[in-house]
């Protein structure tokens, strides 16, 4: 092996993208784009150290704390959670190689020193496997799921009766949803094609995951959750409507929305971060859309020509992404008791967003959370001031049931 392929070995590249998201505030999804240049093996090994030490990075911590005293840098730190990580839940990895190839790392960034006591570290856990596992139940229950004391807190508080089983579908691998493009292909031919499950345009795939990637690039569908589709649903969006989605990216639900049109009437999709517009642009050029208007535009202030004016309004304001866990998972870290501006940013832009929708028009008010505070909670305060609006529809999906994942819809229909 050349010097130049073991800088890009798979477990220096995910040591890499997990400091960056450590340190630097990185998103893993797009930290994993760093991936690209290598082998699709050694890609998908790295992802799976990334993921697998995201998901278990409180557990991780607390195991190495058995053997750790003083708390080490932290690349060091991260090393240390990558070769045990692989010891403890990698079970075709062999002990050795997760030993020996994460001290490699270790004595090509530090020296000897450090490398040996990575290595007594992880020697020490392999001799003491079982025994680590085994005592893993004994655990307090955020250390037990690697989630923050804060998110327990949440959830013994809103969700008394379900909270365990919540956490514990934290810990699962949701299956992958796709929204059919039904301009181009019957949901029935293309859940054929993906040995998949169909309900109406939402389509259920298990197995065939990458051919469902593929299929994506050949603008047959996109991937959508669950519960994305199902607010999209409740939107109802026809043929000649004019429909607002304010806080639009990646185009998810404004994509629905023009389907559901069948490329008919106007879409406009805003989103305020003018960088990802054109993943918009180019989502609905690959679905072959032609009735999307994509603009810059903050969610607070409302484009002046357009009030009192669309049929359908999309409001899938930013949240705390708690629904998200499995796909997202530095999102364990985060803490509800700092989710005040969040808050205020949300009733803010459902406010604006409300004065889009004519008389008799619907706006569909969604988000990819369980906190109930960003959920029913915000439209009850924001019915409680807007008597113009009335809720028609409510829907909460935990990520114990058949969604797989944590999201809210509400829909509100403006009096005549």
């Amino acid at each position: 092996m050349s010097s130049g392929d073991k800088a890009r070995s798979p477990r220096k590249a995910a040591a890499d993208i997990l400091f960056a998201v450590d340190r630097k505030g990185a998103y893993s999804n797009l930290a994993l784009n760093a991936l690209s240049d290598l082998p699709e093996q050694d890609a998908s090994f790295a992802r799976r150290i990334v993921l697998g030490v995201l998901e278990k990075e409180v557990l991780l911590d607390a195991v190495l704390d058995r053997y750790v005293r003083k708390r080490p840098d932290p690349m060091t730190r991260i090393l240390l959670r990558e070769g045990l990580y692989q010891i403890l839940y990698m079970d075709r990895v062999p002990e050795s190689a997760a030993c020996n190839e994460t001290v490699a790392i270790a004595k090509e960034r530090f020296g000897d020193a450090k490398a040996g006591f990575i290595n007594a570290v992880l020697r020490a856990s392999v001799r003491e496997k079982e025994q680590i596992l085994s005592s893993v139940p004994s655990y307090p229950p955020h250390v037990r799921h690697s989630v923050s004391e804060g998110i327990v807190f949440m959830l013994k508080e809103q969700y008394p009766d379900e909270w365990e089983d919540i956490l514990d579908a934290f810990d699962r691998h949701p299956p992958l949803f796709v929204r059919c493009n039904q301009l181009r292909v019957s949901p029935g031919s293309l859940a054929e094609m993906l040995s998949g499950e169909a309900d109406g345009t939402r389509i259920r795939v298990d197995d065939r995951q990458s051919e469902a990637i593929r299929k994506t690039k050949e603008g047959l569908c996109f991937p959508q959750g669950y519960g994305s589709q199902e607010a999209v649903r409740m939107l109802g969006a026809g043929e000649g409507e004019l429909v607002v989605d304010v806080c639009a990216c990646p185009g998810g639900k404004s994509f629905g929305a023009a389907l559901d049109m069948r490329n008919t009437g106007k879409v406009f999709s805003f989103d305020i971060h003018p960088n990802k517009l054109s993943a918009i642009k180019n989502g609905a050029n690959l679905l072959g859309l032609t009735n999307l208007a994509v603009a810059e535009r903050n969610a607070e202030t409302p484009d002046e020509k357009l009030l009192s004016q669309a049929d359908r309004v999309i409001v899938d304001v930013p949240c705390s992404g708690l629904g998200e866990i499995c796909a997202k998972p530095e999102i364990r870290k985060k803490d509800p008791a700092e989710f005040g501006g969040l808050y205020r940013t949300q009733a803010a832009i459902l406010n604006a967003s409300a004065d889009y929708v004519k008389p008799g028009g619907v706006l569909v008010y969604s988000t990819c959370t369980i906190n109930k505070k960003e959920n029913e909670c915000r439209v009850q305060a924001f019915l409680a001031c807007r008597t113009d609006f009335r809720l028609t529809d409510e829907k909460v999906f935990l990520p114990t049931g058949a969604a797989c994942e944590g999201f809210y819809a509400a829909r509100l229909e403006k009096m005549r």
